[in-house]
């Protein structure tokens, strides 16, 4: 059962050649991306065994790329090897199951194939969901045309080829309880049973859509401060208070959750812009940040 990306050639380069100098231009920009291309420096890399995860932005590579490209250099400089990575991310066209879990087989863009970790997704068949139990699929239909996760894949095949296997977790549900809540416990639990495998998680979200440069500036900011001082109740409340047009937050809050309940915590903004800082122009605003999450 294997995926075709939908996406290349629109939100990102549809050939392995256009796409390989796409991502290294994008780690190159001076301006909004990483400043070098971390395949270029490997002597520069210090591993860290704490590394959780990101949280990467979701728009298409002419966007929020070079924001993108900080998180991923990070997880490169910091993770000698990957086993599985597990992408969490919003459900935008509103298919399939309201947590869904892609199955089997391969994810493929132009830069290759990925295998679906299906010792991971075997395991979540028999894990006791409780309040999610009978809102969780293991099917394809919420993936098809969904972008969020699909975004994140060239990066990762671009610095570590197909040496690791996927977990796509597309998230309709994105409730405080029981869906962060439980998905944060699943993730510790799995992570500390599977202590010899090296898990990343990644979390995709863009945040605030506003035609009001500066709204999307000022809500972004209360946010991002929420998230560094790992306040997700809070961060939670705010979001709701002002109808923050935030496309991810389920799959942020899960990340730093999973990160609390795992030890000692730490979240760091690596970069921040929008859409507008990037491309001028449009009238139409998007928040990109991109972030480091820790845990002892």
């Amino acid at each position: 059962m294997n995926r075709q990306s939908r996406h290349a050639g629109s939100w990102y380069e549809g050939t392995e050649k256009g796409l390989r100098k796409q991502i290294h231009n994008m780690f190159l920009d001076k301006q909004w991306g990483y400043g070098e291309d971390p395949l270029e420096n490997p002597e520069n890399r210090d591993f860290d065994p704490n590394l959780l995860g990101i949280v990467s932005p979701h728009a298409g590579y002419v966007y929020s790329g070079p924001i993108a490209s900080h998180g991923f250099a990070e997880v490169f400089k910091r993770l000698e090897n990957l086993d599985t990575v597990v992408i969490l991310g919003p459900n935008h066209q509103g298919m399939g199951a309201p947590i869904s879990i892609y199955p089997e087989g391969h994810w493929q863009n132009p830069l290759g194939q990925v295998r679906i970790d299906t010792e991971f997704v075997n395991y979540a068949k028999t894990y006791d969901f409780g309040p999610l139990q009978n809102r969780i699929g293991f099917e394809r239909l919420a993936h098809v045309n969904e972008h969020s996760i699909d975004i994140q894949l060239p990066f990762l095949q671009y610095l570590y080829q197909d040496k690791f296997k996927i977990v796509p977790i597309c998230i309709g549900d994105q409730s405080y309880n029981p869906t962060v809540s439980t998905l944060s416990t699943f993730l510790v639990e799995y992570i500390k049973s599977h202590s010899e495998k090296r898990v990343l998680i990644v979390s995709s979200s863009d945040f605030s859509h506003e035609h009001n440069y500066e709204l999307v500036v000022k809500n972004d900011k209360t946010m991002l401060s929420y998230l560094e001082s790992m306040n997700i109740d809070e961060a939670d409340k705010f979001r709701q208070k002002i109808r923050m047009t935030m496309c991810g937050y389920a799959p942020i809050f899960t990340l730093i959750q999973t990160a609390k309940e795992l030890g000692t915590p730490s979240v760091e903004v690596l970069k921040y812009a929008n859409s507008t800082d990037i491309r001028p122009g449009g009238g139409y605003t998007v928040g990109y940040a991109s972030i480091l999450v820790r845990s002892s």
